[in-house]
């Protein structure tokens, strides 16, 4: 058997990453432990130590919104090198440090993309980059063009990338070149003929993409003999190498333009709807059918190449407006499955025996069984949906109703839940957390951040670094427990097992060194009640500009409405900050996650550091009886 790792047949994966909107810190956990897993086995097989010697490596990443940054991010922070770094975690009942293996990523999605400042580090100046700063309000008078800051989400990923010094190390985990698409909701729409009897019937198609090539990063060809789709639709991509991309731009500038090109479509892949602003995207019109979705085309590329396009179509770009990807597909499953498929092959291979390649779906937020069909309420017998029939309701069901069918996708899910299928495989969020004794009982969720539709993470820190190490310890266990094919697989090559029983399973990555350590629990984090304090000045200091600017707007042709329309917020705006925070409050106590232990005064903490007054510092074995320090983690 060959020893080239050119030609030795190996594992070949496929990552999709759904969007989280904040909980892609869960994303970005799992990918760190994922890489720090297959470099460890890589450096043990380069020693020669008594390690299993077959291939596995990553060819197509594909991400929408928060998956999709995690996928952009992450290829980018491996060309700086697989870096270990320990410091310690935020949650003051975590004694233990929080790892991380790429550093870039874990900085942008724990460290930076918060929801406000603390009033504290505002006072102390220096650059503000928290989605709740109004400094972008005050640069113009016109119409605003997102809720949030945007221009906070711009510099975050222009910094991060400006940060990353690629250090030319190539890794045998990945192909070369690497795949990485971006799905995004194209709002103009791309333009496909459709052929009628000679005649062409255009359509248009809204859900989009941006195809990048990553060049030397991995060692292994990527095998496009095998997976020819790319190849059947001249879809080459657009190709980056992290080591010769040109200019870096000025610090808080635009970079250069190939890495410019890079953070804009990991930004438009995110652009939530409202929340973030929408981006223009320039395209050459000859490129346009580049854009199709992956499928059995027949001869439709060909079709494609010998359309006359309008003359000059060739060289002239065009300009889409785009907006988030995950508005028409949040789980990006089948980029990844057509790019790794062999489509000699009718279907990747499902059998424990026989499967060589797989696409791994992350998906912080796995879709839940609705809750009218729990047996609960189905003993209650059917309800009345006579209030239901009014135009209110059918308003509001209606843009749902259209993006959950454009995401629904029931082969996927099916495959993708069904443990004898080897070729799809399913990482979400678990804590293990037992239900609830009594209704009166908290229940806190897996995710620290799922709160107020996902974007309860960028309240605090604490939670996003809870989800971060959550991805970690769950990857360690998928790639230890579930990650597994038969022994007796050919991937496994001479390093196979003689094993015959049907249900003796392998790991496909083995864990060593430093991946071999267990992941442990993080505790559950709170935001403390001063940090809501700040959260509430935020809001006062965003929505201020924020409504003066859409009055400034839409009755400027009327200064006496556009007058009465001011008093009236300045009167009432108390009132609607307070609902805002008391349902922020009230969602919050619901899982837990506010520390309602008020700090000590300062008499009190004088008392204490004088040492009288009947106060007394808590002793250190106290300490430890409340926050006892894991076994494995004591020196």
């Amino acid at each position: 058997m060959s020893t080239d790792a050119y030609h030795k047949p190996g594992f070949h994966i496929g990552l999709a990453m759904a969007g989280a909107v904040s909980a892609g810190a869960y994303s970005a956990g799992v990918l760190d432990f994922l890489i720090e897993a297959l470099n460890e086995w890589q450096k043990a097989k380069e020693r020669g130590e008594d390690v299993p010697k077959h291939d596995v490596f990553i060819s197509a990443i594909s991400g929408t919104s928060a998956g999709g940054i995690v996928g952009a991010l992450g290829l980018a922070s491996l060309a700086g090198g697989v870096r270990s770094i320990e410091q310690p975690s935020v949650n003051p009942k975590q004694p233990w440090p929080v790892k991380r293996v790429l550093p870039e990523l874990y900085d942008a999605w724990v460290k930076k993309t918060k929801l406000f400042d603390s009033r504290d580090a505002a006072r102390e100046g220096g650059r503000n980059q928290s989605l709740l700063d109004p400094s972008d309000l005050r640069q113009s008078k016109d119409l605003p063009i997102s809720l949030l800051n945007s221009e906070a989400l711009t510099a975050i990923a222009r910094d991060s990338l400006r940060a990353i010094h690629p250090t030319g190390e190539r890794y045998a985990f990945l192909s070369n070149p690497t795949h990485l698409f971006l799905t995004r909701t194209n709002l103009d729409g791309v333009p496909y003929p459709i052929m009628f009897e000679g005649s062409e019937f255009w359509m248009n198609l809204h859900e989009d993409r941006a195809h990048f090539a990553v060049a030397n990063l991995g060692t292994r060809d990527f095998p496009e003999q095998e997976c020819r789709w790319l190849k059947t639709w001249d879809d080459a991509g657009l190709r980056i190498d992290f080591k010769d991309c040109g200019d870096h731009g000025e610090p808080g500038g635009p970079l250069g333009e190939v890495l410019e090109s890079y953070a804009q479509a990991a930004l438009t892949t995110s652009a939530f709807p409202f929340g973030f602003q929408a981006r223009e995207i320039s395209v050459l019109a000859a490129d346009i059918r580049r854009r199709a979705l992956p499928f059995d085309a027949g001869t439709y590329p060909e079709m494609l190449r010998q359309l006359q396009l309008e003359p000059g179509a060739q060289s002239t770009p065009s300009n889409f407006i785009c907006i988030d990807g995950g508005a028409l597909n949040n789980e990006p499953f089948e980029l990844a499955r057509w790019t790794i498929r062999n489509l000699d092959e009718t279907q990747n291979s499902r059998d424990p025996k026989t499967a060589n390649r797989a696409v791994i779906l992350i998906a912080p937020f796995p879709p839940e069984p609705p809750a009218n069909l729990s047996k609960k309420d189905s003993d209650k017998g059917p309800k009345s949906r006579k209030d239901d029939l009014a135009l209110l309701f059918v308003a509001r069901s209606l843009i749902p109703a259209l993006i959950d069918q454009a995401r629904f996708k029931s082969s996927d899910l099916i495959a993708a839940a069904d443990p004898k299928v080897y070729s799809r495989y399913l990482i979400s969020p678990s804590r293990g957390n037992p239900k609830p004794a009594s209704p009166d009982e908290i229940a806190q969720p897996d995710l620290a951040c799922a709160l107020l539709y996902a974007f309860g993470g960028f309240l605090d820190e604490q939670f996003r670094e809870h989800d971060f190490q959550l991805g970690r310890r769950n990857c360690q266990k998928f790639l230890r427990d579930h990650f597994r094919l038969h022994p007796q697989n050919p991937v496994f090559g001479e390093s196979g097992s003689a094993e015959s029983a049907s249900n003796a399973r392998r790991p496909i990555i083995p864990l060593v060194g430093t991946a071999a350590v267990e992941v442990q629990p993080a505790p559950w984090p709170a935001i403390s009640e001063q940090a809501l304090a700040d959260l509430r000045a935020a809001l006062k200091g965003r929505l201020n500009p924020l409504v003066a600017r859409f009055v400034g707007h839409f009755f400027r042709a009327a200064p006496l409405m556009r007058l009465a329309i001011q008093i009236y917020w300045w009167r009432r705006r108390h009132t609607l900050i307070a609902k805002l925070m008391d349902a922020v409050e009230k969602r919050l106590d619901k899982s837990g996650q506010i520390d309602r232990t008020r700090p000590p005064g300062f008499w009190t903490r004088l008392k204490r550091w004088l040492g009288f007054g009947g106060e007394r510092a808590e002793s250190k074995a106290a300490a430890d009886q409340r926050h006892p320090v894991p076994d494995q983690h004591v020196t």
